[in-house]
C-alpha cells in the first residue's frame, strides 16, 4: 500500500459503527485507517457510556467551573482515541424515523458494526436480517462477548469476567501464589477487535470476488481462549499443571524485572541461554558466576533465582534503567527500561517511527493520538479528523440521504430534547 498517494486499501468503502466502549470502537478505528469512512451512530438517550466515564471533580476543578453536559459527553481520552477520524451521526433508534434513517445510510453503506448485548439489535430491529432488506450484501459484524448462541450469549461481558472465562486469568498470578491475577488490562477488547477486524478483511475480499455480504459472530471469550494453547495442551496430553511464576519465565533465567535508580524506575531482564549468563557475568563484574558449576546450566540457575535477584538488583538499582538497558543490550542480553505513558510521549524510537500526532478537538483542544499501526515511519498517514462530539457531522450525513433542511430541524430539535 502506498499512503503516499492516498490509496489505503479500504478506500471507497463505508462503515456504519454502532458499537460502545473498546472493542468495537477499535475495529471501527483499524478500518479508518486502512481507507474506510466510519460513521459513529450514537443515540442521544443512550451515549456510548464510555463518554461519561470521566473524573468530573478533576475537570471541574481544571477549569474553575463545572463541566457543561456537552463537555461531559465529549472529554473522555479513551474514547477519543479509539474514535479519532470517524464522523458522528447523533440518531435516535428507538424511533422509527430514526430506524428508517440508519437503514437509508445502510443502503449506502457496506459494514455494519455493533458490540451490544446480544438481542439489543433484535429489539431495535436492525439485526442482520433487518439491514439485509435495505442492502443485500450488507457486512455485519456483532463483536460480543460470548457469542451469539447459547447458553452464554446474554451473560454481562465487561473485561474481567471475558478474561477470567477464556482461561488467562487461571495462568497469571504472582510467583509461588495461588491466586489468579487480571492483567490489569481489559485485554479480550482489543484481541477480540483484532480478531474481527481478520474475519471483516477476508469478508470484503470474498465480498470483492463475489457480490456477496455475510454475518460475522465474533467472540472476545474465543479469540483469548486461542492464547492459552500450550497450557491446554500440556494439561489434556501431560495432566501438568503451570504455576504461577510472576515475571520469571518456565526455561528462561534469569528473568524479571528489577529496580533501578530513581523512584518507581524499574528495567525488564532476560537470560535467554548459557552465552547470555556469560554476558550477564561479564557486564555485570561477576566473573565468579563463569566458574561456579551450579550456575552453567538454566536448571542451576533456576534453583539459586532469588539470589542471582538479589545481585542483579544490587547493580540495577545504582544505575538508571536506560543505562542498564543500553548496557545489556550492548551485550547481546534482552533488557529494556520499564517504561510509562509520560516517558512514551518522548521516546525517541516511537518518534521517529510517527507513533504520535497531535490533533486538535474542537471541545478539549489540543490531544495527542496514537496514529495508524498501518503507516509509521516515513510513511506515517497523518490522523484527518479528531473524535467526533455528539452528532457533529448530522446535517453533513442527514444532508447526503436527501433530507431537507426543515426535515434536519426536527430530527435535531427532537435529539436535543432525548438528550436533555
Amino acid at each position: 500500500m502506498d499512503w503516499r498517494s492516498g490509496r489505503l486499501p479500504l478506500a471507497g468503502l463505508r462503515v456504519i459503527d454502532w458499537s460502545v466502549y473498546w472493542a468495537g470502537p477499535f475495529l471501527g478505528m483499524m478500518l479508518h485507517d486502512l481507507g474506510a469512512e466510519v460513521i459513529k451512530v450514537e443515540s442521544p438517550s443512550n451515549y456510548d457510556p464510555l463518554r461519561t466515564i470521566i473524573d468530573v471533580n478533576r475537570y471541574d476543578g481544571e477549569r474553575g467551573r463545572p463541566l457543561t453536559p456537552q463537555e461531559r459527553a465529549n472529554i473522555n481520552q479513551h474514547f477519543n482515541e479509539w474514535n479519532r477520524g470517524k464522523l458522528g451521526l447523533g440518531l435516535e433508534l428507538a424511533d422509527p424515523r430514526g430506524r428508517e434513517v440508519l437503514l437509508g445510510l445502510v443502503a449506502k453503506s457496506h459494514i455494519f458494526i455493533e458490540n451490544h448485548r446480544p438481542g439489543a439489535k433484535e429489539k431495535l430491529k436492525i439485526a442482520y436480517e433487518d439491514l439485509r432488506a435495505a442492502r443485500p450484501d450488507v457486512i455485519y459484524v456483532s463483536l460480543s462477548g460470548y457469542g451469539q448462541t447459547p447458553p452464554e450469549r446474554d451473560a454481562m461481558a465487561l473485561g474481567a469476567p471475558v478474561e477470567l472465562a477464556s482461561g488467562l486469568f487461571s495462568l497469571n498470578g504472582y510467583l509461588n501464589d495461588p491466586t489468579p491475577a487480571k492483567t490489569g488490562f481489559s485485554y479480550g477488547d482489543p484481541v477480540g477487535a483484532l480478531a474481527a477486524l481478520s474475519a471483516v478483511l477476508l469478508a470484503i475480499r470474498q465480498w470483492r470476488r463475489t457480490g456477496q455480504g455475510q454475518y460475522l459472530d465474533i467472540s472476545m471469550r474465543d479469540a483469548l481462549a486461542f492464547g492459552i494453547g500450550s497450557a491446554f495442551t500440556d494439561w489434556s496430553m501431560n495432566r501438568i499443571e503451570r504455576p504461577h511464576r510472576g515475571n520469571r519465565h518456565p526455561v528462561y533465567a534469569p528473568q524479571g524485572v528489577y529496580r533501578a535508580s530513581g523512584e518507581d524506575e524499574w528495567v525488564a531482564i532476560s537470560v535467554r541461554d548459557d552465552q547470555d549468563w556469560q554476558a550477564l557475568g561479564t557486564v555485570l563484574g561477576h566473573p565468579d558466576w563463569h566458574q561456579d558449576p551450579e550456575l552453567a546450566h538454566a536448571e542451576g540457575r533456576h534453583s539459586h533465582h532469588d539470589e542471582i535477584d538479589e545481585q542483579i538488583e544490587a547493580w540495577t538499582s545504582v544505575r538508571h534503567a536506560r543505562d542498564v538497558e543500553a548496557a545489556l543490550q550492548g551485550a547481546g542480553i534482552p533488557a529494556g527500561a520499564v517504561l510509562d505513558f509520560r516517558q512514551l510521549w518522548h521516546d525517541p524510537q516511537l518518534h521517529a517511527r510517527g507513533a504520535f500526532h497531535e490533533i486538535v478537538h474542537p471541545a478539549f483542544g489540543l490531544e495527542v493520538r496514537a496514529t495508524s499501526q498501518w503507516g509509521r515511519g516515513q510513511l506515517a498517514q497523518p490522523i484527518d479528523l479528531p473524535a467526533p462530539c455528539f452528532g457533529q457531522h448530522n446535517d453533513e450525513i442527514f444532508g447526503e440521504l436527501g433530507y431537507s433542511t426543515d426535515e434536519i430541524a426536527v430530527f435535531t430539535q427532537a435529539s436535543a430534547r432525548t438528550a436533555t
